[in-house]
Order: C-alpha cells, then structure tokens, then sequence
C-alpha cells in the first residue's frame, strides 16, 4: 500500500490541481529592522514594493523571541488529517534557511514561513506574529505582479490556506509564476509542466526545467536519490538553495521532529494538504 492510499481527506476531490498564475517578478533587497514583530514589518515593507504578492528568502535573519509549531496526523475534532502541534518557542535563533510566502487574508498582509535553524536541528512553521527580529537584517523577497496568494477555504481538506488567484497587472513581461497543488499532486512529476512557459523562447533544450523554485508546504514522505525516507505522513517542508523546476532538493520535519533532506525522486513527494511555490525564469 502507497503512503498516498492511506490518507483520505473529509471533503470532495477538487476539480482543479494546479492553481497557476503566470505574472512578473523582480528580486528585491529587503531591510528588516531590529525589534520589529516580523509580521508587521513584512507588512509594511510589501506596502512599500507595491507588488501583488511575494516569496521570500530569510536565510541569516536572526531571530529574538520567537515561536513555532511542527506538523502533527490528525486533527484534534478527527475532522483533518493532519494539524499543527502545540507551540514551541526559544530565546533567539538564526535562520539557517527559511522560505516564506506572503499573500493576503481578507485584504490584510499574511506570512506563510517554514524554516530551520540552529545548526540544522530545529525546523517548523513560524508563527509570524509571534517572532521578534533579532537584528537589522537585509533578506531576498521576489515581489510578483500579476497574481496573489489568498487565502480561501477548502473543501477537500477542511483547510484555509493560500491559494495562487489572478489579481492585479503584471508590472513588466512574463518571467515567473505563482501556483498551488491540491493534494496528491506529485512535486517532481508536475514541475517540468508548469515551467516549460518559463524555458528558452526559442523552444531550445533548456525547457523550463533549470527555472529556480521557491516553495513550501506538506507531502506524504518522501523518498530521495540518496539518504533515507520520511515515512512520515504529514511533515512540514521547505525547498532548498539551488532547487530548480527539474531538481527539487526539499528540507522536511515530521511530527517527532525528525529532519530529512535530499533530492526528491519521481512520485517520492506527493502533497498533503497544499504547496505553495513560485518559479522564475532563470537569472532573476
């Protein structure tokens, strides 16, 4: 029996898998300041890019107080197959690495973060209202045009989360896209599909599949090229530096805080609940 075939989720199969939205992006260098709550100073610098929506790269930030939780199978009502744990905190951290996602939520700014940190053994779901910056810090953010994460309610999983809609004008040509997998969708088999607008305009070799991805989310194990698997069937996971539409080398924890990190294999990394993820055309 497949990972896959043992999760079976409350509500309706989703008519539509991917939720993709072609827009522009521009990397963007993004000061944040000591002693800021990072939520509200997220806020206020998207306020200043004047884009849609938004994936960032927080690796170096430092963190004062901060707090988290980790993936947990089940939901405490029985309703959901999988949930958060109770909250977890610390003193101060550096972010290893970290990508977030930001979007709105009735209109307001929301940040969606997983990330680790001290030294690779700590990893989970930051609560962005809940972290103080540690230090002035200066992070990546590609600030998209064109399209938003939002967050909408979903039947399937009995879940709200981010989900890419159109929404705005692209600030300049085509270069990225923003998009979200229902479950089941497998990360590596879908991925050369959703790149190929992004490969070469002429139709060469390169077709999409060296487009840089960003993303995180949920997926039900995970099995790599080398290294052992997740078992697990909730975790919570992050790509990794130098992950591409054609390698998606993937961070994940699961409930026990097990870590696990390679390269994904085809069908070794099908979706919980939702992934959110951004690709670009190579060199932005």
């Amino acid at each position: 029996m497949s990972r896959a075939s043992r999760i079976t989720h409350p509500g309706p199969r989703g008519a539509v898998r991917q939720h993709v939205v072609p827009g522009h992006v521009r990397r963007v260098a993004l000061p944040l300041a000591k002693g800021r709550i990072l939520m509200e100073a997220v806020a206020e610098a998207m306020d200043g890019l004047g884009c849609d929506s938004a994936m960032l790269v927080l690796d170096g930030l430092v963190l004062g107080p901060y707090r988290y939780v980790m993936p947990r199978f089940g939901s405490p009502d029985g309703v959901r197959v999988a949930w958060y744990s109770d909250t977890h905190e610390g003193e101060g951290a550096v972010l290893e690495h970290a990508v977030a996602s930001v979007g709105r939520k009735e209109g307001a700014w929301l940040l969606h973060c997983h990330a680790v940190w001290d030294d690779n053994t700590r990893s989970g779901h930051l609560l962005p209202d809940q972290v103080t910056i540690g230090a002035d810090c200066t992070v990546t953010a590609f600030a998209f045009t064109g399209g938003l994460f939002d967050v909408t309610a979903d039947d399937e999983t009995a879940f709200s989360f981010f989900r890419a809609r159109p929404g705005g004008t692209a600030a300049g040509p085509v270069n990225a896209l923003i998009a979200t997998l229902a479950p089941f969708e497998d990360l590596v088999t879908v991925m050369p599909d959703l790149a190929a607008p992004l490969g070469d305009p002429l139709g060469g070799p390169l077709g999409g599949s060296e487009a840089p991805l960003y993303g995180l989310g949920s997926i039900i194990g995970a099995d790599f090229t080398a290294g052992p698997s997740m078992e697990s069937l909730a975790s919570e996971v992050l790509t990794l530096p130098g992950a591409t539409a054609g390698r998606i080398p993937l961070h994940c924890v699961d409930p026990d805080g097990g870590m696990f990190r390679g390269d994904l294999v085809p069908g070794g990394g099908p979706v919980l609940i939702t992934f959110e993820l951004m690709l670009t055309a190579p060199g932005v």
